[in-house]
């Protein structure tokens, strides 16, 4: 953690980046509250997926080619020591990234709803990374060390938009609707919207 605050091209860039596409873009679709609740938990979203692919994805890539990696493995660390720190770190920066994003849009939108929302909101954003977090983990082993950061970025804006997180369901074309339904992304943001309307959550079969 203290080698990626380090690095501020990187963890500015993970925990800023979210806010300001929401500044740009997300607050623009946000005009009343129901509206902007939702489009600030989809944005929420967005900025989870962030850490998961690029802190676990791209950061193990990273590590695999560094001479820290290669004398790490005669430490007497466990690996599961390793990965725990992993995990704490790319937690940290999804805190980060989420609560800045929340902070900007009741900043500058009419965003607000009740506690038990935001209680329901933040359990499936942050339930929702863990699925994320292991598919950045196997791209950061199973891909090429030059190729981590564009599949990782492939994967973190297609299934952004795919999912529905930039683009309402209801406004996709009819083929782009069916690909998003079996996507990740897409049953997450549907459990943070049930969240935000304060609606039951919904179970499919």
């Amino acid at each position: 953690m203290l080698g990626l605050f380090r690095t501020p091209s990187y963890s500015l860039v993970t925990v800023l980046i979210p806010g300001l596409i929401f500044i740009f873009i997300g607050a623009s679709v946000g005009r009343d509250q129901q509206s902007a609740n939702f489009v600030m938990a989809s944005f929420a979203i967005f900025a989870s997926l962030g850490a998961a692919f690029f802190q676990f994805g791209v950061g193990i890539a990273n590590e695999r080619k560094s001479p820290w990696e290669h004398f790490a493995r005669v430490l007497p660390v466990s690996a599961l020591a390793r990965f725990g720190g992993n995990v704490l770190t790319a937690m940290v920066f999804t805190v980060a990234a989420v609560g800045i994003l929340i902070v900007i849009a009741l900043m500058i939108t009419d965003a607000g709803m009740s506690a038990r929302a935001w209680i329901r909101m933040l359990i499936v954003i942050f339930a929702g990374t863990i699925p994320m977090a292991l598919f950045g983990i196997a791209i950061g082993y199973w891909a090429p060390v030059k190729a981590a950061l564009p599949i990782a970025n492939l994967f973190y804006l297609g299934l952004s938009f795919g999912g529905g997180l930039f683009i309402p369901p209801q406004s996709m074309p009819d083929f782009l609707a069916k690909i998003s339904m079996v996507m990740p992304t897409r049953h997450i943001a549907e459990l943070a919207w049930a969240s935000v309307a304060e609606a039951p959550w919904p179970v499919e079969s």
